[in-house]
């Protein structure tokens, strides 16, 4: 009976003695490591994830295409003011044939004609939209491909004349016997029958003609704005009172300096509009609301 438990026993006891004598894990030496442990992994930097890409903007002949995701790095906004970067800007046709002018306090700006309406007669007395066959009664005969240019008195500057803006372009396509028949090709403002018709102020401009720079330029006051807003971004107009005669033309620069640092400007105009007596301009640059009735600008840069 002894000898079978005893027999028991040790069969229970020599299995776990030979399990604990087995080897609990593989150990590789290498040089260096003298405990027998396996060497840890090299430590690496974190990568920091790349940057998106921007989205390329969408071309078409190697232009950007001004969608509502155009991303326009050409100007910045400080505040609510924005200032053009470039010191050279391009005068565009339509913002010739868009700006504002002055007019005497008497009579009927001059005209060569009146737009009656639509050709077809149904808008004598509404308004008139883009891309419509227009009638214009006019004594001077036109051509067949002339443009012309559509405009309205808006409102008057007191002791300075009444502010002239240009609503359309026409492109004349038929001579009728009381005027032309034209097509409305570009919209800038409400096209109402009654409205003036003239020609298109000139514009012979060239790609990659910008303003010089000039030294001791002359002096100008602007005598008043295009609309009652005050002037605080771009593309407001304003009036100088120097003209055509004081050899002032498109694409002319003014700058309004800071008073106390007379190197530091706070303003600059591009003239897009000339005729004697005046000029319009509109701002291409600013810093504060700076340009108001009275201001004094000098020219800095002239086309040659």
């Amino acid at each position: 009976m002894v000898r079978s438990a005893a027999a028991v026993l040790t069969f229970l006891i020599l299995p776990g003695i030979a399990l604990a004598q087995q080897a609990q894990g593989t150990h590789i030496v290498v040089d260096g490591n003298t405990l027998g442990r396996a060497p840890e992994a090299p430590a690496t930097e974190p990568v920091a994830p790349a940057e998106p890409e921007p989205e390329p903007q969408p071309t078409r002949n190697g232009l950007d295409i001004r969608t509502i995701f155009f991303q326009d790095t050409a100007v910045a906004r400080a505040g609510v003011i924005r200032g053009v970067e470039s010191d050279h800007i391009a005068v565009p046709r339509d913002q010739v044939y868009s700006s504002p002018r002055l007019t005497g306090f008497e009579g009927d700006p001059w005209h060569k004609g009146t737009l009656t309406g639509e050709a077809s007669g149904r808008t004598r007395d509404a308004t008139v939209r883009g891309h419509a066959r227009v009638h214009v009664a006019m004594e001077t005969a036109a051509r067949v491909g002339d443009q012309l240019q559509v405009f309205a008195v808006t409102r008057t500057i007191e002791d300075v004349g009444r502010v002239v803006v240009p609503t359309a372009v026409i492109n004349v396509s038929e001579i009728v016997e009381d005027g032309i028949i034209g097509v409305i090709v570009k919209e800038y403002g409400r096209i109402v029958p009654g409205q003036f018709i003239a020609p298109l102020p000139e514009y012979d401009f060239e790609a990659g003609e910008y303003a010089q720079p000039v030294s001791n330029g002359a002096l100008a006051m602007v005598i008043g704005t295009a609309n009652r807003a005050i002037l605080q971004d771009l593309g407001h107009i304003v009036f100088l009172n120097v003209g055509s005669e004081d050899n002032v033309g498109l694409g002319d620069e003014f700058t309004f300096f800071n008073q106390v640092d007379t190197d530091a400007a706070q303003g600059r105009l591009q003239v897009v509009g000339a005729q004697a007596g005046m000029a319009a301009a509109r701002v291409v640059h600013i810093s504060s609301p700076v340009f108001e009735q009275g201001v004094v600008v000098r020219l800095t840069k002239k086309m040659r």
